[in-house]
């Protein structure tokens, strides 16, 4: 294969990790859909919607003044496709969990912060936060379009060993945490613990979401339900608490922003605490999911600039040699 300039070597490494766990992920659904456990992805869908979060990206890049990049247009494209194929599996790898393994975290979970907190914390949040529970609830509700926004506003910046860094690790924690972790870890959270054990321990939540007028945790809160109990996942599916994914990536976009666009460390601290609150104002996670999330992320942080480290070392090192002067 023909020597490739620096910059192209540098998107490489963010493609071959993000290529690498879209396999392994369509390998695991392939054995759980040919157990009945997995349905089938929505690959022409999430392909739509990749398309479109590649838009609003670039959208992004010239409303907000960034300075001109000049992409790897073929890796982008490859890298869009990516997206959409593992976003398709992720949803049926996550619907899969409870077959996998059962629920079995929440009661322990439950009983600790009740005991750390002398009560429920979504309780303490909603006496001192109350008033905030409708702009909290599109706040995280608008979680997933500001977070795939954010991904390709990287995904279009110039190559560098940064961009490929922030990349690599948005793929290992989707995968290590989003789905590993999850399966290990396996929960369902405050907001379907009453419905997945058929008790009442949680009654007051859902009647506290109603009353402050939270639609957004409730429709779609309803919507995972339904569809996990009718065995006909849709474009929402899986229920699954430990660790919170919206917390891992919400730290991750603070260290992309502390990386590649200091001026927006500010914001991006603010919009992380932000989701960690509404996680457990809201009901969808224990406070501990945040903090496992956390956590996870910056251990997968580390991770990738290993890796980064690893494989930009590995190709320098296959280039000098084959400039080296071969033997007459």
């Amino acid at each position: 294969m023909a020597d490739l300039p620096a910059p192209m070597e540098d998107d490489r490494n963010w493609l071959l990790v993000m290529a690498a766990l879209t396999a392994i992920e369509l390998i695991w659904w392939m054995i759980e859909w040919g157990v009945g456990a997995a349905p089938a992805p929505l690959i022409a869908t999430y392909g739509v919607l990749a398309t479109g979060g590649l838009a609003l990206g670039a959208a992004l890049r010239f409303a907000s003044g960034m300075r001109p990049s000049d992409p790897d247009w073929p890796g982008v494209a490859l890298g869009t496709a990516l997206v959409a194929v593992g976003a398709s599996v992720f949803l049926p790898l996550k619907y899969a969990i409870p077959s996998e393994v059962p629920f079995w975290l929440d009661h322990r979970l439950a009983i600790a912060e009740r005991a750390i907190f002398r009560g429920d914390p979504w309780l303490f949040l909603d006496r001192v936060l109350g008033w905030a529970a409708v702009p909290m609830d599109w706040l995280y509700g608008c979680w997933l379009p500001v977070q795939l926004s954010v991904m390709f506003m990287v995904m279009l910046s110039n190559p560098s060993s940064a961009k490929s860094r922030s990349l690599i690790a948005y793929s290992l924690a989707w995968f290590l945490l989003g789905v590993v972790a999850a399966v290990l870890l396996s929960s369902a959270g405050p907001l379907f613990y009453d419905r997945a054990f058929g008790e009442h321990g949680f009654a007051r939540l859902a009647e506290m979401l109603r009353n402050r007028g939270a639609l957004v945790a409730i429709a779609e809160s309803d919507r995972m339900w339904a569809s996990m109990a009718s065995a006909r996942p849709g474009l929402v599916a899986g229920i699954s608490a430990m660790p919170s994914i919206h917390v891992a990536v919400s730290l991750w976009i603070l260290l992309t922003a502390r990386t590649i666009a200091p001026r927006c460390r500010a914001p991006a601290l603010l919009y992380f605490v932000l989701v960690w609150i509404g996680s457990v104002q809201l009901g969808w996670h224990y406070a501990s999911d945040g903090l496992v999330g956390a956590a996870g992320m910056l251990a997968v942080w580390k991770m990738a600039g290993a890796l980064e480290g690893w494989l930009g070392n590995r190709r320098r090192g296959r280039r000098a040699a084959l400039a080296l002067p071969q033997p007459a």
